[in-house]
């Protein structure tokens, strides 16, 4: 039986900031939360997206999500930059549910810097892309589930060995980047029954303190097997090792704690970075000043580190008419 997939979209409109443009009308303030850490995982280094579009597949015990993470201007010219002239990029994607099957047997397909199965998907930035802070049309769409007309899995090809939540919670498999790891990565996420976690076709350094079990990396040789932070919302790290089930010492005890409270702290995080998103916007327009030439002066994105991205803003050259202000 082919999978039935909802639209979820994350991106920042001409005036307003980054939040959930669309998200499936069954996705609840848990579920939320745990598609929006992955998808803030996929903008770290958000300089390196242009012509280099990250792919994502991550599956929990219910949902799967498939998307793309690239600059805007890759897909579609007319929405490149907001307000103060600077460039855009948005995660685009869809979610299948897993009730039935873990595994999925038609996805969208890996197309590396194509990305026609997702093109659709930039028609709900278009139709919320004017509206301002005092505008009431600023709740997410609420996307339906539908038959799509995708690829089958390729049951021939030979897969490498993912990692997943019940394998190695704690570390990171990360293999390079190249059209045809890659396609092989997707199709193993795809076939995967345990819950698991991909991001491919990343253009810098791996992604740090992320939930992606999985990466491929451009700026890497050959396969290795890294030490990670664990945040993955509501999970709960599985091993047949009685070491981590199974606590013998303080020292143990203590770094298990030390886990479930860092678990708990990033959870509210992303509850607040989601339910604080149009609080923020009453705020800003109470506190705005009286000058509309500084209505907005600052925007930032929560997923972004001081030493890896910052958007600061140039005066306009007259010898060039397109700018990257990354």
């Amino acid at each position: 039986m082919s999978e039935e997939w909802a639209a979820i979209v994350y991106g920042r409109t001409y005036h307003l900031d980054f939040r959930f443009v669309t998200i499936p009308h069954d996705f609840d303030t848990k579920d939320n939360a745990w598609a929006l850490q992955h998808i803030l995982a996929t903008t770290q280094q958000a300089r390196n997206l242009s012509n280099s579009p990250r792919w994502s597949m991550f599956k929990n015990d219910r949902y799967c999500i498939v998307g793309v993470t690239c600059m805007v201007r890759d897909s579609i010219e007319t929405m490149a930059k907001d307000n103060r002239g600077r460039p855009l990029y948005a995660f685009v994607g869809y979610v299948t549910r897993l009730e039935r099957q873990p595994t999925i047997s038609s996805f969208p397909r890996y197309g590396g810097e194509c990305l026609d199965d997702f093109k659709i998907l930039y028609g709900d930035l278009e139709k919320v892309w004017w509206i301002k802070e005092y505008e009431r049309e600023r709740s997410p769409i609420l996307s339906q589930y539908r038959h799509l007309d995708l690829p089958s899995t390729n049951l021939n090809l030979q897969l490498p060995q993912l990692n997943n939540r019940s394998k190695h919670p704690d570390k990171t498999y990360l293999w390079s980047s190249d059209p045809q790891q890659n396609q092989l990565l997707w199709e193993a996420s795809a076939r995967c029954s345990q819950p698991t976690s991909t991001c491919l076709n990343i253009n810098g350094k791996p992604l740090t303190n992320s939930p992606f079990l999985n990466q491929t990396v451009a700026q890497l040789d050959g396969f290795q097997i890294r030490e990670r932070v664990k945040t993955s919302v509501g999970e709960t790290p599985t091993s047949n090792s009685s070491q981590e089930t199974t606590p013998s010492s303080l020292s143990q005890k203590i770094l298990l704690r030390a886990r479930e409270d860092l678990d708990l702290t990033l959870q509210q995080a992303a509850k607040v970075a989601i339910a604080s998103q149009e609080s923020f916007g009453n705020f800003s327009e109470k506190a705005k000043p009286k000058e509309a030439s500084t209505e907005e002066q600052t925007d930032f994105h929560p997923s972004e580190e001081a030493d890896s991205f910052g958007f600061k803003t140039k005066k306009p050259s007259s010898d060039s008419h397109r700018q990257d202000w990354f």
